[in-house]
């Protein structure tokens, strides 16, 4: 039995948390706890997401009012129940307007870097094109509203989390060591409305019915997608079930099957009644799964097809929804009345424009079709972590058969090519592709098996993207606030700069950008914008895990990536693929891959998908000295570099630069960091015989190691 370390606890959830509501709530109530949706004087606790804390639904306003009530991170739980024991709440509140009001147990925020105060304010200038949070009067502390403080613990929050060792996961952080398997079928009921399917012809009169049939306030959500691949028979097809209400007396059971990408049959079974409907739910569940619906997570049973859960969980609370509507209503009502004033962006024009670059959701759409990814099945925002995380999981299979024909017979008694097929079929199973009447192809390679990773990375990637998009505008002082700001703040960056082209810094950039271009790489490249950028909390996190290091050797080093992966980049990290990612796909291992020659980076931001506009990163990288410097490929090369007391690798390449510079003639700021000489030689020709790769590839295995410095917006065609 887990122990009772939150007996004596009532506590409220508030937007969207690391786990869902329903899994979190089980924790708590597991462990001794009383799970509430309203939040009054009884309410012990408040566990609020770092949007909800931005945006102040009903239960953060109320909890603020209540001096017993602590809001708290997510961390306090998982931590605690890792723990085992009740943590004090002191180092997991959230800085609110209370807290200025000297809330007992309130810590203070620590500095988010080594350039601001923890006491900040946005600042945005046209003019000079720069956002960026600077130090806030003393005096006026108390009275002003700091949201961006807010964003700062928020980040130190993620960064906690990416900064734990490559073993731990992506898909894992900050949850608590004995995870509970997930129901994302439970819901609140009372809350939560879930729309009928769109090709259902009973329309809007219906809802997916929630029963409460286990404790209240939690309900099971009568809505299943299924999918089934099999390759060898060219089958890939979807069965979508729902259980529907119109009135508490009128229920009906409505099914649709058919190749995955096509609208397909649908029935309507000639049932009225609330069990009729279920049981007939129930049955095709069990006919077309061979599981009864009350053991739809257990593993998919071969030859049947698999249940794909998806997350339910809403970005914010229903109340903020409800707010949401009630404002675009009486904005209409103003607008009739007495025209009110267009909210206007307070961006700068640049990084306006660079936040409709980043969240423009026809590239999103564009990306997934490209990759035959299946969004209508599990768009972005309904897919749950433990689908991803299966995903991976299957891939990993496939490498080590791909890798080692033996293995498929010491592990499966199978042969290769029977296990290639088999576990391709499960892969497809899980993750949803659109192949048309195409026959699927077999993921039998290592080409194929890159492709699916750069899927799954994709969509872990344009998820967090998609979260920051679904926040709804809402008012800042009594002033809306514009979609572009909000997703801005949805960023938490500490700067963003749009650079002087006059200036040296500027020129020195572009000549590092366009002098490091690759002879054999066909794309040409021309600046459009460059930003200095920092991320809340990341200096500060790199400066005091290199203080740790004996020997210290930084670059200014490229990185490349899809414009539909910065959402995520930006707010979360770059991050290292998760443990449950086969690492036949990576040539060096896992890890975050760097490049001295831009070209070499810009090939990976598939700029043809976003209107032949790509995102370039400039990094600071600790590397150490010496790195591991291999010749040829090791998929284990960062457990070589530890053994040898190595923090990076490099990959040796034929093309090379010749010179190298102190960086500071960039910014003072990067004094102590090299950079290539372009200016002085062009890259040429290594010296070294045994190089093998085209270009050098620098790779580091803890993403503490990197800090972001600037981002380049460029035409590549």
């Amino acid at each position: 039995m887990p122990a009772k370390i939150f007996d004596g606890c009532v506590i409220a959830l508030s937007g969207n948390l690391a786990q869902t509501h329903g899994e979190i709530k089980k924790l708590i109530t597991d462990h001794g706890g009383v799970s509430t949706n309203i939040v009054n004087d009884q309410c012990t606790h408040l566990i609020c997401s770092s949007s909800d804390l931005v945006k102040k639904p009903a239960k953060v306003k109320q909890a603020e009012k209540i001096k017993t009530t602590n809001i708290v991170k997510d961390e306090w739980l998982f931590e605690s129940v890792s723990e085992k024991k009740r943590l004090a709440e002191a180092s997991y509140l959230w800085t609110t307007t209370r807290s200025s009001k000297k809330t007992k147990g309130a810590p203070k925020s620590p500095s988010p870097s080594q350039k601001s105060d923890s006491s900040v304010k946005s600042k945005t200038s046209q003019k000079t094109g720069t956002v960026q949070k600077g130090k806030a009067n003393q005096k006026d502390k108390a009275s002003q509203k700091d949201k961006t403080s807010q964003k700062a613990d928020s980040t130190k929050m993620k960064s906690k989390k990416r900064s734990r060792s490559d073993s731990e996961g992506i898909l894992d952080a900050a949850e608590p060591a004995a995870k509970k398997v997930k129901d994302s079928q439970k819901a609140e009921f009372n809350t939560l409305t879930i729309p009928v399917d769109k090709r259902c012809a009973l329309g809007a009169a219906y809802h997916v019915y929630i029963d409460p049939e286990s404790c209240d306030p939690k309900g099971t959500i009568y809505d299943a997608s299924l999918n089934y691949t099999e390759v060898g028979a060219n089958s890939n097809k979807f069965y979508r079930m729902q259980v529907l209400s119109s009135d508490p007396t009128n229920f009906r059971a409505w099914f649709c099957w058919g190749r995955v990408g096509e609208n397909g049959q649908t029935n309507i079974p000639n049932v009225t009644s609330k069990e009729g409907a279920i049981n007939a739910f129930k049955k095709k569940f069990r006919e077309k799964t061979g599981w009864a619906w009350e053991n739809r997570f257990e593993p998919p049973r071969k030859g049947k097809y698999a249940f794909l859960e998806r997350d339910y969980e809403e970005d914010g609370d229903e109340e903020e929804k409800l707010k949401g509507r009630l404002d675009r209503k009486e904005t209409k009502a103003e607008d009739t009345d007495s025209c009110e004033e267009e909210v206007k962006s307070g961006l700068p024009l640049p990084v306006q424009s660079l936040m409709e670059l980043i969240f423009n959701q026809k590239y999103f759409a564009g990306v997934m079709q490209d990759m035959n990814y299946d969004a209508k099945k599990l768009p972005l925002g309904k897919l749950s972590k433990k689908t991803l995380k299966s995903g991976f999981e299957k891939l990993k299979e496939l490498a080590q058969v791909i890798a080692d024909p033996s293995a498929a017979m010491t592990n499966y008694q199978r042969s290769q090519p029977q296990m290639i097929a088999s576990l391709t079929d499960e892969y497809y199973t899980v993750i949803p592709h659109v192949f048309g009447r195409n026959r699927p192809p077999q993921i039998g390679d290592d080409k194929m098996l890159r492709r699916e990773i750069d899927l799954l990375e994709a969509l872990l990637d344009m998820n967090i993207a998609n979260e920051i998009m679904q926040g709804k505008p809402y008012k800042d002082n009594g002033k809306r606030v514009h979609p572009l700001d909000l997703q801005y703040r949805g960023l938490g960056m500490q700067e963003m700069t749009t650079l002087d082209k006059k200036s040296n810094e500027f020129e020195e950039l572009n000549n590092y950008l366009v002098k490091s271009h690759g002879q054999t790489h066909s794309i040409q490249m021309t600046v459009q914008e460059i930003f200095r950028i920092e991320r809340q909390g990341e200096f500060k996190r790199f400066e005091d895990s290199v203080a740790k290091l004996r020997s210290s050797q930084r670059l200014l080093l490229w990185h490349g990536s899809r414009t539909t992966n910065f959402g995520g980049i930006l707010s979360q990290d770059l991050r290292i693929a998760p443990p449950e990612a086969p690492i036949n796909g990576y040539m060096f291992d896992k890890g975050i891959y760097l490049a001295d020659m831009s070209s070499k980076s810009a090939n990976y931001c598939c700029a043809s998908a976003s209107g032949n506009v790509g995102l370039l990163l400039l990094c600071e990288a600790e590397l150490g000295k010496p790195m591991l410097e291999l010749y040829q490929s090791n998929p284990r090369a960062a457990t070589d570099a530890s053994s040898q007391g190595m923090i990076a690798t490099m990959g040796k390449g034929i093309t090379v630069p010749k010179n190298w510079k102190d960086a500071s003639c960039v910014h003072p700021d990067l004094k102590g960091v090299q950079m290539p000489d372009v200016i002085k030689s062009f890259p040429g020709k290594s010296h070294d015989p045994r190089a093998w790769l085209q270009y050098n590839e620098y790779i580091t295995y803890d993403v503490s190691h990197v800090r972001l410095r600037y981002l380049f917006r460029v035409t590549m065609t």
